[in-house]
């Protein structure tokens, strides 16, 4: 018994061809094992790097560029206003319109010049508490030069729950990445879409899942957080259409142009779309760079959908959807693409009439196969 497993252990361990990999894994001390770690070890870190120099870019130094600004009052107190840098000025004729702009998420605020020296300052604090901060601050300063007393008011506050405006950003970029690692999931036990009944098959499964991941969110948020209160529904269609968007866009970018490339698309995302996501920097105060993708990137569609929903009466909601229903609806174009062209390049034909080699009719078959075909014989087309 001893001689016999020790055979055995010596089998293990022989080598069974050219390209074998011995038992207890790949010989890491190798020319090429070496050189893979240090592969992979120079890619992590330059991916640490670059979320670092995103992150640290958009968020580390927060600088008002760019603050949109309803303003009612004399004619000399909007063109003064309107001197001011980083800010666009709109006028309105009254108290009641320059507040309707901000609740209707037309401008980040509103300045509204009153009888009796008091100058009104609108903001709102649910569309991110860094730019209602902000825009109080220039508020407060054209107020102090110009000799008026302010007084601040929030026309969208944020939740108890969520004081700092940003519980959307995180649900959002969390939400990005359980739906990208699944459809990548997804796409390694289902294969790549190629066929109709896989389309099918991964586009359920996605929208179940996308359905999941919206409902525990949801559910955290609302009922153990008490962050995004009050709008149950209309927080899980949010998140649902937000997962749908992230996964289906990753989907078809794998389906039609490979893994690569989809990793390529999760990467921009992770590293610039999380960064414009105007989470807890709002896009006043990000720079050119970041603010240009805020409107491209589902991650700043999903947070500003998510505010407009909680905050705002679902004001401004309709470029952010139309934005994530572009996502999704381009990811599955994609995919039918790739469909379409696998089943016109690989047309089905009748399959092959045989049996495995384990089958128990093998040795008979072989039997009639060396009758029709005997050695020596040439056949009728010779």
């Amino acid at each position: 018994m001893a001689r016999h497993a020790a055979v055995e252990n010596e089998h293990e361990l022989r080598p069974a061809g050219r390209h074998a990999v011995p038992a207890d894994g790949p010989d890491v001390s190798s020319r090429a094992g070496v050189r893979n770690m240090v592969l992979a070890m120079i890619a992590l870190t330059m991916f640490v790097v670059a979320m670092t120099a995103s992150y640290a870019g958009a968020f580390a130094k927060p600088t008002l560029h760019h603050l949109s600004v309803a303003v009612a009052g004399p004619e000399q107190v909007v063109d003064a206003i309107k001197g001011q840098n980083s800010l666009a000025v709109t006028a309105v004729g009254d108290d009641a319109a320059a507040r309707q702009q901000v609740y209707e998420r037309k401008t980040d605020a509103a300045f509204v010049v009153a009888p009796g020296a008091e100058m009104k300052i609108y903001v709102a604090g649910g569309a991110g508490r860094s730019v209602a901060n902000a825009a109080e601050s220039v508020g407060r300063a054209i107020a102090a030069r110009a000799g008026f007393v302010p007084t601040v008011f929030d026309v969208a506050p944020p939740s108890a729950g969520n004081p700092s405006g940003t519980v959307e950003f995180y649900a959002v970029i969390f939400i990005s990445i359980g739906a990208s690692v699944g459809a990548t999931v997804f796409g390694r036990i289902m294969g790549t879409v190629r066929k109709p009944a896989t389309f099918l098959l991964r586009t359920l499964t996605l929208a179940a899942y996308s359905a999941l991941l919206a409902g525990g969110v949801t559910v955290y948020t609302d009922a153990v957080l008490s962050a995004l209160p009050g709008h149950g529904w209309q927080v899980f269609g949010a998140l649902w259409l937000y997962a749908m968007a992230v996964g289906g866009a990753i989907t078809g970018v794998a389906a039609a142009f490979g893994t690569i490339a989809s990793m390529g698309l999760t990467l921009f995302l992770v590293i610039v779309g999380n960064a414009a996501a105007a989470g807890p920097v709002g896009r006043p105060l990000l720079s050119s760079f970041y603010s240009t993708f805020t409107a491209i990137v589902p991650q700043g569609s999903g947070v500003s959908l998510l505010r407009s929903v909680e905050y705002f009466g679902a004001n401004g909601s309709v470029t952010p959807v139309v934005t994530l229903m572009i996502w999704g609806a381009v990811g599955c174009v994609f995919a039918l693409g790739a469909t379409v062209r696998s089943v016109v390049r690989f047309p089905r034909t009748a399959p092959l009439n045989y049996r495995a080699g384990h089958d128990g009719n093998d040795a008979a078959t072989a039997r009639r196969e060396r009758a029709i075909l005997r050695p020596r014989v040439p056949s009728p087309a010779d």
